[in-house]
């Protein structure tokens, strides 16, 4: 392997267990993270019903993420997909509540996945095989 390949194995296995352990971790206690996360989103225009739904749905959604990128080759490239969209809703509402440092944070995922698209090719491997 090349120094192109660990790295895109790398960030494979980084973003694919920060994803799968954020699933993970909060479907056990779906509830009440619903309950803990729901709140900070009153003052926003976003309606209740709308959130509550995403925030029951969010934990799922992570979780296939982390195993799509996980398990690797084509599966990785929906992966880092479906990540970019899950981070890019969570950028919405965080912004929605003008939480700028968090709003920082989430920006660096997205740049995480940018990267690690960038550096498959068509066949959804690493680019340098």
């Amino acid at each position: 392997m090349n120094a192109n390949q660990l790295a895109q194995l790398v960030i494979r296995i980084g973003l694919g267990i920060n994803m799968l352990m954020h699933g993970l971790v909060r479907i056990p206690k779906l509830h009440a993270f619903v309950a803990k996360t729901e709140p900070g989103f009153a003052q926003t225009i976003l309606p209740p019903l709308l959130t509550k739904g995403f925030l029951y749905t969010l934990p799922f959604l992570e979780l296939s993420c982390g195993l799509l990128i996980l398990i690797g080759g084509q599966f990785s490239k929906w992966g880092y997909l479906l990540g970019g969209l899950i981070i890019s809703a969570l950028l919405f509402g965080t912004t929605l509540k003008e939480n700028w440092d968090g709003a920082g944070n989430q920006l660096i995922y997205i740049i995480a996945f940018y990267l690690a698209l960038r550096g498959l090719n068509d066949s959804g491997r690493g680019r340098f095989r």
